[in-house]
């Protein structure tokens, strides 16, 4: 074989690697955009131990409190890319890495404390109150 049709097999070999690499990320997207950003497994796990009643409540808590739960979600995400950001600077600067890792420390406890208020109404909303 020439060194020519070497190349040609080897670019349609990675043509089709990149096709099949394509197809799994897109299959791989899709479930999770159905899921959501706010990460619908995270929600989910949350009030997995619950009964049926009271996760359909939390559910549709989270639908009506979508833009809440997004920007929440998008300010843990910025967060995290800031701590990413000030670990991988250079130069290293320990104070900056640490303040990033407070911001992120906010925003995890911001957002679960938003879900925990959700579950609450969610059992109050289905649970007679003693």
């Amino acid at each position: 074989m020439t060194q020519r049709s070497w190349l040609q097999i080897g670019l349609v070999a990675a043509l089709a690697l990149s096709v099949l690499a394509n197809f799994f990320l897109a299959g791989y997207l899709a479930r999770h955009h159905r899921a959501g950003i706010g990460g619908g497994t995270v929600a989910e796990a949350l009030v997995r131990a619950y009964p049926e009643d009271v996760r359909k409540e939390f559910r549709k808590l989270l639908r009506e409190n979508r833009s809440r739960t997004f920007a929440a979600v998008r300010a843990l995400l910025q967060a995290r890319r800031a701590l990413a950001d000030a670990a991988g600077a250079t130069p290293y600067i320990q104070a900056d890495v640490e303040k990033a890792m407070a911001g992120v420390r906010a925003s995890t406890e911001a957002l679960q404390a938003m879900m925990q208020r959700l579950l609450l109404e969610a059992l109050r909303n289905t649970r007679q109150a003693v």
